[in-house]
């Protein structure tokens, strides 16, 4: 099996783990994705407008990618010409469904 095999597979699981989520933020009107941000680190990257992205990934740091070990959730917003720092962030340390909707940044700006 390739590397491009087990990236595909490994995409494909967090997309299962967080379909949840993902169902959620498409009926709440985002383009949302399950993403990694290099070093397979895992998130859910949200497009809110051409200049502004989010990022949602656990209280602690990077998405985890097996849902049972997920903790809380932080969203970070960032301008797309200038990632090195957020602009907004939020964050909780309760994973449910529930306690993300009220961190999600207006789906435009």
């Amino acid at each position: 099996m390739s590397d491009l095999d087990d990236y595909r597979q490994a995409m494909e699981f967090g997309q299962h783990e967080y379909a949840d989520v993902l169902a959620l933020l498409e009926e709440r009107g985002y383009r949302a994705e399950f993403a990694q941000t290099g070093g397979m680190c895992a998130a859910i990257k949200l497009d809110l407008n051409p200049d502004r992205f989010a990022l949602i990934v656990d209280c602690d740091g990077p998405l985890s990618w097996e849902r049972s070990d997920h903790q809380g959730w932080t969203v970070a917003i960032y301008d797309v010409a200038d990632t090195s720092e957020e602009i907004a962030l939020e964050s909780t340390d309760d994973g449910s469904l529930e306690a993300l909707a009220p961190l999600l940044p207006p789906t435009t700006d």
